[in-house]
């Protein structure tokens, strides 16, 4: 198969850099090639100049003028809805993924296709560099950048071409090169594989398929038997392994250094000294030399050569970004157990004070089948912060989310610090609470997790927040804490801090500090008795305004009406309802938080609610004023106040009725009985609200949820819908197991339960 020689190229997502490659080398070929995509980015300008035509966004007027005699190429990085797709195959254009287009132009040349699971892209770099050294132009396609090669793809002469081969899509098996160079197979994507069977025969026929020879890390042995299937061709195998043709002995590797003797057919050629770090880039280094013996050329030159050409790594492998405040802080595109584990190798081979390892996991197939062989991957690390899965267009699964990986290192690694981050931006919140000179942090994951990049040179200290923190401070009746300890904000268990914690005792104050809060646009929330809310345990990016003991506290009666302010303690409420003869919230008998935090979420139990009672709420509305509103107007709803979403409850008045004291002692005695009993337990009591038409903790139960447990944090044995924690847990235990708890449901039922207590 080839493609028409002169025939219109259109490429959808040229702008990813293994399809940016293709495209250079096509309109190189004297190909007509245009492309589009929803981002364009630094690439453009390359593609333009190399005479391809890009446009974009994903349109089938795009396709106008094409013809069955042209072809469509795609990457598994777009959508198969997008528009171009749907009007090629209406038309019956021909359709060819990236590697496969690429598979064509390496079969017909001296094509050298360096594939594995691990160090492809490296090794091409070096190989790439090492004919450089020698004196020949080759071309090149690899899906990264150093800046020794200065882009991601270029034709060369014709002669030799050298090429990432990738087998995550399965197109590497229609690759004819005249050499393969295979590093490694480790059991990995599975998204398109369905087992280990069919990703080694994707590899077994690029073997057999090679035309001249095969070289293979003999340290592999997976990637050795399968090239021992190439029985028509040589085969050459390299490595640290003694049984190695070629060979790296008396290794020597430090962080930013390795060095071996290179032994080829049992002579020692002599000493080789590379100026990067990590046996792994060994054998990398082995493996271009390989590609360079297999094509003919004089060991001795390739010796004298390889310390220039592999003296640099590509972009994100061990890249060091920065060094910020004595903070060091380095990229790796790891995301494979063994790629992480030889990353954190180098980063303690660097020897830091402590090692914190960022890491976002890449695709929820990957992080389900091996997900318990992430930890081992981090030991040697101080700590390690997850962040939620990049799904690279995958629908979630059950078991391969960030909560199902954080339990994995909760099991096998207990002791190890583990925190769980929501997003990039709290991620590096808490960085920058927590990091101290002489720190490394490591920032692996094949995802966006490289644009916390961006956030490493922005001040923390800014201008804004200077003067936001000088104006917090001049309001009087306030107590400032920046940044202020979360410890005590929440029933459950948490170590982080606020970047703000104010503590007010009047309205004025309140209303202050709220404007001030608005005109520099810092987040803020209330922080009430804590029963309903966890707070992540990276911490708070904002203003937490908690109320002063016995702030906001009174209570008057008049009559049958009661107007009590939402600072005071609900069950203390109950006690002074008693004492007054007034009944009508016995309901709420064992119910924990502030009656501002049970009008919030109109707290209710056995068929009634506290919005039932409620006559009028004053309270700090969005506009920043102190009104009052009428109880009809506040749109209560099931574990619900929508008013109260935008405000803050100050006092309410509730109608209640008079009754005899020892009555309504009966009343609060016969509903403890009835309640579930959470005496001497760490627990905030129901975690989900009841969907329409059925019950939570039912469909909790029917998902096997009792007994669930990540670190500390457990669902109780008799009821499916109520979390605990022991001494030690965390916020993130908590936060893992709500999610893992959800997950069963929705998976089970399609049914997406929404939490009466929620993370902040």
């Amino acid at each position: 198969m080839k493609l028409p020689e002169g025939c219109q190229i259109h490429m959808v997502g040229v702008c990813g850099v293994g399809m940016a490659g293709v495209a250079r080398l096509l309109a190189a070929r004297g190909y007509n090639v245009s492309g589009c995509d929803a981002t364009l980015n630094e690439l453009v300008g390359g593609l333009q100049q190399a005479g391809v035509t890009v446009l974009k966004g994903h349109d089938k007027s795009h396709l106008v003028g094409l013809s069955k005699d042209d072809a469509l190429i795609i990457t598994p990085a777009v959508d198969r809805n997008e528009p171009e797709f749907t009007a090629a195959r209406e038309r019956g254009l021909p359709l060819y993924f990236r590697g496969e287009a690429l598979a064509l132009l390496v079969s017909d040349s001296y094509g050298i296709a360096i594939c594995g699971t691990h160090g492809k892209t490296t090794t091409s770099c070096f190989a790439t560099r090492l004919f450089q050294e020698l004196g020949f132009n080759p071309g090149w396609c690899i899906g990264g950048f150093t800046e020794d090669l200065g882009g991601v793809a270029e034709p060369g002469d014709n002669e030799i071409l050298i090429v990432e081969a990738d087998e995550s899509d399965g197109t590497l098996q229609f690759y004819h090169p005249a050499v393969t160079v295979v590093n490694n197979i480790d059991i990995d994507h599975l998204e398109h594989f369905d087992g280990e069977e069919s990703l080694v025969e994707c590899f077994r026929k690029v073997v057999v398929q090679s035309r001249l020879g095969v070289c293979v890390c003999r340290d592999n042995e997976r990637a050795y038997q399968t090239a021992l299937m190439a029985a028509e061709v040589n085969l050459l195998d390299y490595g640290l392994s003694e049984q190695a043709t070629l060979q790296a002995a008396s290794v020597e590797v430090r962080a930013d250094y390795c060095a071996f003797n290179l032994i080829y057919n049992k002579i020692d050629y002599g000493r080789v000294e590379l100026g990067i770090g990590g046996r792994h880039n060994v054998a990398n280094a082995l493996g271009a030399a390989a590609a360079a013996l297999m094509y003919g050329l004089a060991v001795e030159d390739v010796v004298r050569a390889i310390q220039s050409a592999c003296s640099q790594l590509p972009g994100r492998r061990f890249e060091e970004l920065c060094v910020q405040d004595g903070v060091s802080f380095v990229a790796d595109y790891a995301h494979h157990p063994v790629e992480l584990k030889a990353a954190v190798d180098m980063a303690v081979a660097c020897d830091p004070k402590r090692l914190i390892a960022v890491f976002q996991p890449h695709r929820y197939t990957r992080t389900l089948a091996m997900g318990d062989q992430f930890p081992d991957s981090f030991r040697g690390v101080d700590e390690v912060i997850l962040l939620p899965v990049y799904a690279a267009s995958e629908p979630m699964i059950e078991g391969g989310t960030i909560c199902d990986l954080y339990a994995h290192f909760r099991r096998q690694l207990p002791h190890q610090k583990i925190t769980l981050a929501r997003n990039l931006k709290e991620c590096w919140f808490y960085l920058q609470n927590t990091l101290s000179s002489g720190d490394m942090v490591l920032i692996a994951g094949a995802g966006d997790v490289i644009e916390l990049r961006h956030y490493l040179q922005r001040e923390f200290n800014c201008d804004d927040c200077v003067a936001f923190n000088v104006a917090l401070r001049n309001i009087e009746q306030i107590k400032v804490a920046a940044p202020g300890s979360l410890n005590g904000c929440s029933v459950f268990p948490t170590q982080s801090l606020a970047r703000y914690l104010v503590e007010v005792e009047e309205r004025n104050g309140l209303q202050a500090v709220i404007a001030l809060c608005c005109k520099y646009k810092i987040r803020w929330i209330i922080a009430g008795a804590g029963m309903n809310s966890w707070f992540s345990d990276c911490g708070f990016d904002g203003c937490v305004i908690r109320f002063k003991p016995q702030a906001f506290s009174g209570y008057t009666v008049a009559g049958d009406e009661v107007e009590v302010g939402c600072g005071s303690s609900g069950p203390r409420l109950l006690d002074m309802l008693e004492a007054s003869g007034l009944s009508g919230l016995e309901f709420l008998e064992g119910v924990p938080g502030s009656v501002g935090g049970w009008l919030a979420m109109n707290a209710g139990a056995h068929g009634s609610e506290i919005g039932d009672s409620v006559i009028s709420v004053e309270l700090l509305n969005s506009d920043n004023q102190i009104k009052s509103v009428k109880g009809g107007d506040c749109d209560f709803s099931y574990r619900h106040c929508e008013l109260l979403t935008s405000g803050v409850a100050i006092s309410c008045k509730l109608k209640l009725n008079s009754d005899e004291i020892e009555s309504i002692k009966a009343k609060r005695s016969e509903i403890r009985k009835k309640r579930i009993p959470l005496k001497g337990l760490r627990t905030a009591g129901s975690v989900f609200r009841n969907p329409l038409s059925d019950s939570a903790g039912k469909l909790l139960d029917q998902s096997k949820c009792k007994g669930l447990r990540v670190g500390g944090a457990y669902v109780t044995d008799f009821h499916a819908n109520i979390i605990a924690v022991d001494e030690g847990a965390s916020s993130a235990d908590v936060e893992a197991l709500v999610q893992m708890m959800r997950n069963r449901v929705f998976f089970r039922s399609g049914i997406d339960l929404q939490t009466e207590i929620c993370g902040v």
